[in-house]
């Protein structure tokens, strides 16, 4: 046998074999690492960034808000598209696209071109979420799936913590622009490694227990995104998570330079502290939450709302907490420990959306879910862009708990009213189209 045959029959082999799950998981952790850490690292050398290009507060601001909100345009459709077409050609094909938007990056020359770059990015970046969790849903039954999309939220935020570091580090002595080549070069160097491994499976193979997968999806993006929001749960749910996005992409966006102008952090130190507090929790909360939603939640999916519900709660007293703090120790410390709540609590809204939709749909749906996170998330990085100067960072995200109050009573009328209602419902539709 020759050596390229080979090697085929032993990809064939892997791809057939038990542990295969598995190294799906692991192929979509690394791309997860690089679809994260390409849309925040200018974040991490933003003062080189300011410097070279004179960009102002507001712009600044503008950077992530145009970002956001065209990934949010752009996010029912491209998760549509992961309904409809090959998710394993979705998934390498806008990871080769982001990874040559972030060498474009690089070389930006002006704050025209910089933020051409940053639309470009959110419309290959929109396309890989869907995609990548409803293929993972696809292999994984309900007994290990929260803990695969743990996986795979691990990897997004592990991205910022070691690339928010190591972009500092090439800042502070090579400059801004090697950064993001060189990222942007892995990506490319993974769309290839992901070519060769990744595999599609038939759409709804883990929810049918032998029985025949769910047909690709056949109605328009206007009836499929109809059907999603006609289910209340999965309405509460979305915007239980958006509303988080809000407070989340404020500390994404602007606590590396908060870091840095306030406590004369270098940007090494910016970078590797600022995106350890918000990105450490939600890696610790993957592997805790993940764990947990399982084992909660896997034959009982409405115990997932309540694990949901109760750590958005416990979120409740940290903005509140960074907006009275004095030193860094406070600050960090705050900021962790809201992103740990939340991490917790957003660990079983996947899970349980993935019970509500019917399999053929299940990548639209989440297309819709970051839409509104990217919506709100941008509101968030805009607003800090806008006040920054007359209320500061501070004051700005303290005043996220009031926000959060409304959606903990919005998850509670969906937990006491809908839920059983929306669950049984689920159970049927599936039901009916295995039969």
């Amino acid at each position: 046998m020759s050596g390229g045959n080979g090697f085929r029959a032993w990809r064939e082999a892997l791809a057939r074999s038990p542990g295969y799950k598995w190294v799906v998981v692991g192929l979509l952790f690394f791309s997860g690492f690089l679809n994260l850490e390409d849309r925040v690292v200018i974040f991490s050398v933003m003062p080189l960034i300011r410097k070279e290009l004179m960009l102002s507060d507001l712009f600044v601001g503008a950077l992530m808000t145009v970002f956001l909100w065209t990934y949010a345009l752009c996010s029912p459709l491209a998760g549509f598209f992961g309904d409809r077409l090959s998710r394993q050609k979705v998934i390498v094909g806008c990871l080769t696209l982001w990874s040559l938007v972030t060498v474009a990056a690089g070389l930006a020359a002006s704050p025209a071109q910089l933020m051409t770059t940053r639309v470009l990015l959110a419309v290959t970046e929109a396309f890989y979420i869907p995609a990548a969790l409803a293929l993972v849903a696809d292999y994984h039954t309900t007994a290990t799936r929260a803990k695969a999309v743990a996986a795979l939220v691990i990897g997004m935020n592990l991205g910022p913590i070691v690339g928010g570091a190591g972009a500092g580090w090439i800042g502070d002595h090579y400059g801004w622009r090697p950064t993001l080549i060189v990222l942007g070069g892995a990506g490319l160097a993974l769309a290839l490694l992901q070519a060769l491994f990744l595999r599609d499976i038939p759409v709804g193979t883990s929810d049918g227990a032998g029985g025949p997968a769910a047909p690709r999806v056949q109605a328009s993006l206007g009836a499929t995104v109809a059907e999603i929001l006609r289910t209340p749960s999965v309405v509460a749910i979305m915007v239980a998570v958006a509303i988080f996005s809000l407070g989340a992409w404020m500390l994404i966006t602007w606590l590396p330079l908060f870091l840095y102008e306030s406590f004369k952090m270098n940007l090494t130190q910016s970078g590797f502290f600022g995106n350890l507090a918000i990105t450490g929790p939600v890696f610790l909360g993957a592997l805790g939450g993940g764990l947990l939603s399982d084992y909660v939640g896997a034959r009982q999916p409405k115990r997932r709302m309540a694990l949901l519900l109760g750590f958005y709660v416990l979120a409740l007293p940290w903005p509140i907490l960074f907006s009275v703090a004095t030193g860094p120790a406070i600050v960090l410390g705050s900021a962790f420990l809201f992103q740990l709540c939340r991490a917790f609590g957003e660990l079983n809204s996947h899970p349980l959306i993935f019970e509500l939709v019917t399999p053929e749909k299940r990548s639209t749906a989440i297309g819709i879910s970051n839409c509104l996170n990217s919506l709100c998330g941008g509101v968030g990085a805009l607003a800090v862009g806008r006040y920054r100067e007359s209320l500061g960072f501070q004051t700005v995200f303290g005043l996220v708990p009031i926000i959060i109050a409304l959606v903990a009573g919005g998850l509670l009328l969906a937990y006491l009213k809908f839920l059983d209602r929306d669950l049984a419902r689920a159970v049927q539709r599936r039901t009916n189209a295995a039969g």
